[in-house]
């Protein structure tokens, strides 16, 4: 049975995937950290490897969207590494982390043997696909790293929060907007808040965003449903005057439209709080980077994402060299992940086509 046709067959049927599951550790920096281990039952002969991240989720390497990929994937004829990254599942970005985790996991799943040497990619998710593409420059994974997959990445940060905040994303001059996913300026104003001139004793109102996102993922709740108003509540309560004005802005309840006035105080945050997020943390920029990927690189992106725009997927396109640059396609069928679909609509079968193909194009990047 060709690759492709036996990822569809897990993924849809994954508890009757032919892969074994294995927990395992491997080293960061001299730390021990846990990861898990899929592979084929019966391999047919030399097999390509991937190391995948898992999100900024609470659940990390166990969220069910993950692991059912994950199984469709190995099913599919390969090794897939997925390693523990304890910040993200704390929902700290820590971008320094992720290069010493790539590079750990990738070197090894290739020491293993499991695998044929240097056939190896790296599949990322959300801000794991950014980073990810931002890793595969490091020299130290040169003749291991074949290729990176990047589902749902972003290529400029302020455009990205621009719309996480604000709901408006732009290309070309063309301005769309959709009602964004909370959960994204939530972790953002979470981790970088503190670092604005005049919050820096705002560990409080900080520590609430991040908590909502917590909260969200530990109940499986969507973060913009109003059964996440309780908790937005709660943590209003404990804040000062001042903190609550901006909680009201960031985190009001669900279906709350923003006057025009306090829209503009946001857009005005989100600048600064973007400019403070870079200033300390210059590798969520990913633009450096981007034209310096020596590996070829699969792109693919939900047109419903409401988290990150389908239009940051255009300017990965275009800022990727054309050299490496395989393939870059956008699905109506899925939204920000592979739990999240859309949905039926009239062209669902020629989706179905399309997406079909994206899975072919991304099993055989490596």
């Amino acid at each position: 049975m060709p690759s492709t046709l036996r990822f569809f067959r897990a993924f849809l049927k994954p508890d009757r995937a032919p892969v074994l599951e294995e927990e395992t550790t491997y080293r960061r920096e001299g730390e021990s950290l846990p990861a898990t281990l899929f592979r084929p039952r019966d391999p047919r002969g030399p097999m390509p490897g991937w190391m995948t991240l898992h999100g900024l989720t609470y659940h990390g390497r166990e969220h069910p969207s993950l692991r059912r990929f994950a199984r469709a994937l190995a099913a599919s004829g390969a090794v897939v590494l997925v390693p523990d990254l304890p910040e993200w599942r704390a929902l700290r970005v820590a971008p320094r982390t992720t290069v010493a985790t790539i590079r750990a996991a990738v070197l090894e799943l290739d020491a293993r043997g499991l695998t044929e040497p240097g056939r190896i990619g790296v599949m990322g998710f959300s801000f794991g696909a950014t980073q990810a593409l931002g890793a595969a420059t490091d020299p130290a994974l040169n003749g291991h790293l074949a290729g990176v997959a990047g589902w749902g990445g972003y290529a400029d940060l302020l455009r990205c929060a621009r719309f996480a905040f604000l709901g408006e994303h732009e290309l070309d001059g063309a301005v769309h907007r959709a009602d964004p996913d909370p959960y994204g300026r939530w972790i953002l104003a979470g981790n970088y808040l503190t670092l604005i001139p005049g919050h820096a004793g705002d560990d409080a109102l900080a520590e609430a965003l991040l908590g909502l996102a917590l909260d969200a993922g530990r109940r499986g709740v969507m973060s913009w449903d109003p059964a996440m108003d309780p908790a937005k509540a709660t943590a209003r309560a404990a804040l000062t005057p001042r903190q609550r004005a901006v909680f009201d802005r960031i985190a009001p309840p669900a279906g709350t439209r923003l006057p025009p006035s306090e829209r503009q105080l946001l857009s005005e945050f989100v600048d600064r709080l973007v400019a403070a997020a870079l200033d300390r943390e210059p590798m969520l920029d990913p633009g450096p980077r981007l034209g310096q990927v020596p590996v070829p690189v699969f792109l693919a992106h939900g047109r419903g994402d409401r988290l990150i725009p389908w239009t940051e997927l255009v300017r990965l396109r275009r800022a990727i060299p054309g050299r490496v640059l395989r393939h870059a396609g956008i699905t109506s069928l899925f939204s920000h992940s592979f739990g999240e679909k859309r949905l039926p609509t009239p062209r669902a079968a020629w989706e179905a086509v399309r997406f079909a193909r994206l899975i072919h194009r991304m099993i055989h990047l490596v």
